[in-house]
This record gives C-alpha cells, sequence and structure tokens, in this order.
C-alpha cells in the first residue's frame, strides 16, 4: 500500500512551516491569523495530494479526530439503509470518518463501547427513535455531544432532529378526504414508535369528525408475514359495506407486507381499497402499485444532525422540528363504489 503524504511533506512542497500546515488542516489558523488564501491553498494541497490525518495522533495532541460515532437501532429497517446512505455521503462531503454500529438496547456487552471510546471520536449521532443505547451516558459523561435523529424521550443533554408526524397524518388524512374516504383502516405492532403514530391517526380522524371503530384499528402482537395476514383477514371478515376503505400502515415496511396479503386475497389496491404508508422508504416508489406514503426529510434530517454534532450552529433549546412531505402514488384512489 502507497504510504500517503504527510504534514512535514506538505509543508515542504509549499515553502511553509509544518505548524503552519498542522494549523490550517485541524481548523485552527485564524487564532494565529494565518493568511486564509495560504490556508486554503494548503487544504487544497492536502486534498490533491490524498493526504489522511491520523486519528489517533490527533487525539494524543488534544485536536479533534475528525470522527464520529453512529449508532443504528435497527440495520434490517429499510428506513435507516437510506439515513445510512445520507450519513456516509455527508461523513465525506464534510471530511469525517464514521464508525458504524448496532447496538441491542437490552445488551449490557461492553464490546461496542470499547471499540467506539478506542477511536477517540468527537461526538454521537443515535440514529432511531424511542431509542437509548448505553453509549450516550458514556459521550455525555465526556461532555461530547449526543445528537438523535428520532422522537422520544432522550436523557438531558442530547440534542434531538425530529420530524412533525402529526403534521404528516394531518396532510395524509386530508388527502384521503379529498379522494371520498370516510372509512380508515390502520395496522400496525405495539412498539412504541408505532403506538404514537397510530394515536396520531385516531386523534387526527376524530379531528375531522369521522366515524371509527376498534374493529378497523388493528394492533398487532409481533410485526411478522402472519399477524399482517391475520390482521388482513379480520379487516376483510368485516364485509365490504363495513370494512374501512383505505388502510394506514405505520410504516412502509408495514404496508408491504398488508399488500402482499391484499393480492395474496385477491384483492386489488386501489381499485377495491386503499393503501397508504409513512417513511417513503426508497422502495415505496417500486411496489405494484407504488404506494402512497407520508415522507420523512432524511437529507435535511441528517444535516441538522451533523451541524449539531459538530459545532456548526448554535444549541438549540429544544428538538429541530422539521416539515414532512406527502408523496401520493398510485395506491390511493377514490372509495370503491363512490
Amino acid at each position: 500500500m502507497k504510504r500517503g503524504i504527510t504534514q512535514k511533506e506538505i509543508a515542504r512542497k509549499l515553502g511553509v512551516s509544518q505548524a503552519l500546515v498542522s494549523r490550517a488542516l485541524t481548523g485552527t489558523a485564524k487564532a494565529i491569523d494565518a493568511s486564509p488564501v495560504t490556508v486554503e491553498k494548503i487544504r487544497k494541497a492536502a486534498v490533491e495530494w490524498n493526504y489522511t490525518p491520523n486519528a489517533a495522533a490527533l487525539t494524543l495532541k488534544g485536536a479533534p479526530s475528525r470522527t464520529l460515532a453512529v449508532i443504528i437501532k435497527n440495520f434490517d429497517d429499510p428506513f435507516f439503509g437510506h439515513m445510512i446512505r445520507v450519513l456516509q455521503g455527508l461523513g465525506r462531503e464534510k471530511g469525517y470518518a464514521l464508525l458504524l454500529v448496532g447496538w441491542e438496547e437490552a445488551s449490557t456487552s461492553p464490546s461496542d463501547e470499547l471499540v467506539l471510546q478506542k477511536y477517540q471520536p468527537d461526538g454521537l449521532i443515535v440514529c432511531g427513535s424511542d431509542y437509548c443505547p448505553p453509549a450516550v451516558k458514556t459521550f455525555l459523561n465526556s461532555g461530547k455531544p449526543v445528537v438523535q435523529i428520532g422522537l422520544g424521550r432522550a436523557l438531558k443533554g442530547v440534542q434531538q432532529v425530529v420530524v412533525d408526524e402529526a403534521a404528516g397524518l394531518k396532510a395524509l388524512v386530508r388527502f384521503l378526504m379529498d379522494l371520498g374516504h370516510e372509512r380508515f383502516g390502520y395496522v400496525g405492532d405495539g412498539s412504541p414508535s408505532q403506538c404514537r403514530r397510530e394515536n396520531l391517526l385516531f386523534e387526527t380522524l376524530k379531528e375531522n369528525h369521522l366515524a371509527f371503530h376498534d374493529e378497523w384499528f388493528v394492533r398487532l402482537t409481533a410485526p411478522s408475514g402472519e399477524c399482517v395476514k391475520q390482521a388482513v383477514d379480520r379487516l376483510l371478515r368485516l364485509g365490504r359495506a363495513f370494512a374501512p376503505s383505505v388502510v394506514v400502515a405505520a410504516d412502509d415496511a408495514m404496508a408491504q407486507q398488508v399488500m402482499r396479503s391484499f393480492y395474496e386475497h385477491g384483492i386489488r389496491v386501489p381499485d377495491e381499497i386503499s393503501l397508504a404508508g409513512i417513511d417513503d422508504i426508497p422502495a415505496a416508489s417500486c411496489m405494484i402499485p407504488a404506494l402512497t406514503s407520508v415522507c420523512q426529510p432524511v437529507e435535511e434530517m441528517v444535516r441538522e444532525a451533523f451541524r449539531l454534532v459538530t459545532g456548526e450552529g448554535s444549541v438549540e433549546s429544544g428538538p429541530v422540528v422539521l416539515p414532512p412531505s406527502l408523496k401520493v402514488r398510485e395506491s390511493c384512489a377514490a372509495p370503491a363504489g363512490g
């Protein structure tokens, strides 16, 4: 493997001091009133000559490691796949290396935490709602910033970046009402995140004076394909005259399973029943029919998280709340029979 260029070699090639190169590359050149032109010249040369800082050496000197820890709640959830892609791209854009780990909330194993401590990351980003892995306390106790992309109660000192789910569900209900829907069904599991969405949908229906019945709101005992099939069986047994004309799934992964179950029952979406989801995962637009979904602004959420964890902006007094949007696609139409 070819050895990377050092700060000493950059200084020699440009005819400047190694100390100035170090300050230019660690963002501290302003403290000695260094020429912005020279600083920019050093930075461009470092990129051109593929300079890579040694994180361990930087931390020994007390400088930032330009490394961030990222903990993902659930690698199996396709929503986080999108978020990881955006995180990786922004890390490259901002010049940060990412330490990406998963963490079972109930786990007491110290292995992942020891890995994070080994590389001395400058901060921590937690991806997931209603989720507090043990490393959060460790980072807070060390004085390093912690940002969570997700809803739910967070520890004091944790900055949150969240989406306004209530606004998203209100926009979805308004759109479906405009299509003529009055009977809304729901399918979700008993996790805190999905229960919150269920309650928000319930409150939105009440605000709009829409009729609702307990039979139309199905809370699964587990997010398995078999449980989803049983939920759809339950809704269809109500009969066309009493069954909901549209079903809102707690997330897009759940919506995929519901659509599959409708297909197995010979129920056509949206000709006989409409279906909508939440999150707008990349696969939502590839489903047949393509899924109408409440879209979380993942790129904006990640950028806000980077801004907070790297100190690029002022610390917020409360959560940073971002608006969702509604992606209208083929899975929703006017109710069958008008």
